[in-house]
């Protein structure tokens, strides 16, 4: 079965259902495959950021978003030593509407997206689809996928395939664009469990404990804790061999309102082990395909802004190719598809390089069993106005380009 399409975005996370929805509101004809049948997924990433939410404000869609979720409110990251806490970021000066992190389960936050996108009369998602081999025509221009749904194969042609199916992205294992490994200093094991009405609030919803030879991150969702334990790259077989028992005595100590709950974690089995890898790709396009988010820049989950950084891509990417797209002019969507990296490749470079510095950092503090927080988090947490500083600094990362007139101006919706 073959059909044609002006955009396929081969991976349903927040870069690609973002992107889909903007195209399809500018009028763009867009097919949407999802390899899985629910966007239900276990510690993805889920801390939108005050710029993006600010960006999601000009589509009327933060508000609702934010009214109709379950979800956390970010509005420090801490730092916690045995002895004190230090709060190293301050977000509440970063915006007017929206001073904090959302912490929004994607599980819940990607439908909300599909279903604004569902309203255009060219948005089509397919659930289940997964997705097999890029299509050429007899120029070698990428003209579509091949993807699987349902026991039969299917063929969709198309003047633009973009990969957004993360950080195992098969779309980039099947183009000629050459990954490259920066960094894999350390892993992370996730664990979740249930928010009661009467937990803490407010600050310590972002927070890193530390403890000598533990690094333990700590997200407040809406009805969730996540905690995420970090390990030596390559070291879950001592965990396993140790048992999780170190682990539950250390949340006890540390987030004693968790005591009762952590108990639910009774083998290592339970834990879902992420493996840290930053890479890179040297081209995030060739004529006929782009790549975003994760499939074309690992970022690392330390600091919690992979989602944005797909988001951001996104924003970018539908700004450049709307007017192209919608013309049917395969040599300006090209120029358009290369032109997001030269617009985002900077920026992603620099927030990938800083986590290098600091995932090589966390591996050495585990090694070395570090006691408290090393002298730049002390005196971040400690000078008045400083966290606050760092927080606007952070943030300048994730400057989102507003939307174009083209996508701000049209809008083709379902009657």
């Amino acid at each position: 079965m073959t059909e044609r399409t002006n955009v396929v975005v081969v991976g349903g996370g927040p870069g690609g259902v973002l992107l889909a929805y903007l195209l399809a509101r500018a009028g763009v004809r867009v097919v949407l495959l999802e390899a899985r049948k629910d966007f239900d997924r276990r510690f993805r990433g889920d801390s939108v950021a005050p710029p993006v939410l600010d960006y999601l404000h000009r589509f009327g869609l933060a508000e609702e978003l934010l009214a109709t979720i379950p979800h956390g409110r970010a509005t420090t990251f801490e730092w916690w030593t045995p002895e004190k806490r230090y709060t190293i970021a301050d977000y509440r000066g970063s915006s007017p509407r929206f001073p904090y992190y959302a912490l929004i389960p994607q599980a819940r936050f990607l439908p909300f997206l599909v279903e604004k996108a569902q309203r255009h009369s060219g948005f089509r998602v397919e659930m289940g689809a997964r997705f097999s081999a890029l299509l050429h025509d007899g120029a070698g221009r990428v003209d579509g996928v091949r993807y699987r749904r349902d026991g039969v194969e299917h063929e969709l042609r198309a003047d633009l395939v973009v990969g957004a199916d993360g950080r195992n992205s098969k779309v980039l294992r099947e183009s000629d664009l050459t990954p490259a490994e920066l960094a894999s200093n350390i892993d992370i094991c996730w664990f979740a469990v249930p928010r009661l009405p009467d937990d803490p609030s407010g600050a310590g919803q972002l927070a890193l404990i530390t403890e000598p030879g533990a690094v333990v991150g700590l997200l407040g969702q809406g009805d969730t804790w996540q905690i995420g334990f970090t390990l030596p790259a390559g070291r879950f077989g001592a965990l396993r061999d140790a048992g999780v028992e170190p682990l539950k005595d250390l949340v006890r100590r540390r987030t004693p309102w968790l005591g009762a709950r952590v108990a639910e974690l009774r083998e290592p089995g339970q834990l879902t082990l992420l493996p840290i890898r930053i890479t890179e790709v040297d081209r995030w396009s060739r004529p006929g395909l782009l790549l975003v988010g994760d499939a074309a820049h690992v970022i690392s989950p330390v600091g919690g802004n992979g989602i944005n950084f797909a988001m951001i891509d996104a924003a970018e990417a539908a700004n450049l190719l709307v007017e192209p797209l919608l013309r049917g002019d395969a040599r300006a969507i090209d120029a358009a598809a290369s032109g997001v990296q030269r617009s985002r490749g900077a920026l992603v470079a620099g927030e990938q390089r800083m986590q290098v510095r600091v995932e090589r950092g966390v591996a050495r503090r585990l090694a070395e069993r570090s006691p408290g927080a090393p002298l730049p988090i002390r005196v971040q947490g400690s000078v008045p106005g400083l966290a606050r500083f760092s927080a606007r600094r952070s943030l300048r990362a994730l400057r989102v380009p507003p939307p174009s007139q083209a996508i701000l101006g049209r809008s083709s919706t379902v009657d």
